[in-house]
């Protein structure tokens, strides 16, 4: 005996109507998104991990000379002294004073010496005429003239001091680990809204396994037989959509992206590229009803056909009445 066929029909839901939807879930992904990096950037600015290493960083900093602490704000050396109105030859003398006792540290060149190097920039340094502005390490010209050279290559050479500071070891390992935290913070930020909206809302919603921007314009997810996606199929089609879609896209110039686009558009079933490797349909459900499987239609059928509502008048219930035949 041939097994009876029952046909679902459901209207194919328009390219304009699933872009509406993507951009309402990206939209709350991203607004979700900003809310929590607000909340956790409060909260890192007060965390112990981030002041533990906040502190390496001042510390280093304070010590090497190049900065100082002025009403508790940690400020750069050259920009104090900058803002002095003093002489420009005065300002040239406190910055050589403050680079020469930094090169002078263990602590920044433990295996160079740092004054060698500092004499070394001396001797190279010249006018624009080619004139040397230095010999064995103290200024050679002493017109006022090339006061303006002099503070020139003091500026030039706190940035490459700088260089040297950031470059030490603490330093350097502090500020990858204010870095790497920040980072994961962020990322995971939006990583978990997009799992709310693109995976914990659809399942949520049960059997039409929507999202917040599909069940406001009316659309749904089936398998190919028409009957509800089960909790694997989705997260498959999930996994694929995130994978693929979205993480290989921003590694490959979204070329997975567009091709899954293009499907979408022009493709016969208009399935997108995550829809057809995982063979389920995005459909318009404005009225009807997605079933969980046969059962459910054949029950939900035999309802409609031939139930007698609860509040009907006649309806009479009857004790020892098989519940399955109903």
């Amino acid at each position: 005996m041939a097994k009876e066929v029952q046909e679902l029909y459901y209207e194919r839901a328009a390219t304009g109507r699933r872009l509406s939807s993507l951009l309402l879930d990206v939209f709350c992904s991203f607004l979700l998104g900003f809310l929590l990096l607000v909340l956790v950037l409060f909260l890192l600015d007060s965390s112990p991990i981030i002041k533990a290493q906040r502190t390496i960083r001042e510390d280093l900093s304070l010590s090497s000379g190049l900065y100082v602490q002025e009403e508790g704000k940690t400020r750069r050396y050259l920009d104090l002294v900058l803002e002095d109105e003093s002489a420009v030859d005065n300002q040239s003398e406190e910055m050589d004073s403050c680079l020469e006792a930094f090169y002078a540290m263990e602590t920044f060149f433990p295996k160079n010496d740092g004054t060698a190097i500092y004499l070394q920039y001396k001797e190279e340094a010249k006018t624009e005429d080619g004139m040397s502005l230095f010999e064995n390490g103290k200024r050679c010209l002493t017109n006022d003239d090339y006061d303006g050279d002099y503070l020139q290559f003091y500026k030039e050479s706190y940035e490459i001091a700088l260089g040297y500071l950031f470059q030490n070891e603490d330093y350097a390992s502090s500020s990858k680990a204010i870095i790497l935290i920040y980072t994961f913070s962020i990322i995971g930020d939006f990583l978990f809204a997009i799992l709310v909206f693109f995976l914990i809302v659809p399942l949520l919603f049960g059997k039409t396994k929507q999202t917040l921007g599909m069940k406001m314009t009316h659309l749904a997810l089936v398998s190919a037989d028409g009957l509800a996606l089960s909790t694997g199929r989705f997260l498959g089609r999930f996994l694929f959509l995130f994978l693929i879609e979205v993480v290989l896209s921003l590694a490959s110039f979204l070329i997975p992206f567009f091709v899954s686009l293009g499907m979408m558009v022009l493709s016969k079933t208009h399935q997108s590229l995550h829809d057809y490797v995982l063979n389920t349909y995005c459909i318009f459900l404005d009225k009807g009803e997605i079933y969980k499987d046969e059962a459910e239609y054949r029950l939900s059928r035999k309802e409609k056909e031939g139930s007698i509502a609860l509040e009907d008048p006649k309806y009479r219930p009857v004790s020892g009445v098989d519940q399955d035949n109903v």
